[in-house]
């Protein structure tokens, strides 16, 4: 009887393909994982996961270097441009207006164009994620180069928008897609959920066109949005 169960059970195997990840044995029965993709998990739980990482990066310090150590070690001091143009009078004028530029990029005015990368890299390490919107400046402005960068953090990316639209497109987690899956527009709160000091209206989005959006990102699933 037992080499009969013992030649059964080895068809059996034999049928689900012989990989001891795709078993039920006693190692394996209680190890369940979702089915689900990315996409749905972060619906369901990125808010609560982006939370934690926030309360953690501003109270643990473990948490506090490992956050200072991966952004020093992604982007250091600042990834600086080296211009390729030939004519040497031509390259200086234009490496003096780079340097006057980054001086100016950041469109809050706490940082410059290095100091944006380091809070890039930290944003990516916390949040899994950050946004960046050309904001284009009048002349009256008094900028060297009428384009400055604001930052845009995850929270204020709409996870629950989702909606068909005419045409074939669709809004999936506040990000608008055309009919082929091209990313057109981003949807983006026009308050801060959790910034009680914002006198704009809670849960009011505002549509920004992909060609003025930066979404500095590395997915990690097929499809990811």
């Amino acid at each position: 009887m037992r080499r009969a169960l013992g030649q059964l059970r080895r068809r059996i195997g034999a049928l689900v393909g012989g990989f001891d990840a795709g078993q039920g044995g006693r190692r394996l029965r209680h190890f369940q994982p979702s089915r689900a993709h990315l996409n749905t998990l972060i619906a369901a739980a990125g808010a609560d996961i982006t939370a934690r990482a926030r309360w953690l990066s501003r109270n643990n310090g473990y948490a506090v270097n490992a956050v200072e150590s991966w952004a020093g070690n992604v982007v250091g001091a600042g990834i600086k441009p080296s211009s390729l143009i030939a004519d040497a009078d031509l390259k200086a004028r234009v490496q003096r207006l780079w340097l006057d530029w980054t001086d100016e990029a950041d469109a809050e005015g706490f940082t410059d164009f290095y100091g944006l990368q380091r809070r890039a890299a930290r944003e990516v390490f916390i949040a899994g994620e950050v946004f960046f919107r050309f904001r284009p400046r009048r002349p009256e402005d008094g900028l060297p180069v009428p384009l400055q960068l604001q930052m845009i953090p995850s929270e204020m990316l709409p996870l629950t928008r989702n909606e068909p639209l005419p045409g074939g497109g669709a809004i999936r987690q506040g990000i608008e897609f055309d009919a082929i899956g091209h990313r057109v527009a981003y949807h983006f709160l026009r308050r801060h959920p959790g910034d009680v000091t914002d006198p704009g209206l809670a849960g009011e989005t505002v549509r920004i066109p992909a060609s003025e959006i930066v979404h500095v990102v590395d997915p990690v699933d097929a499809g990811q949005l």
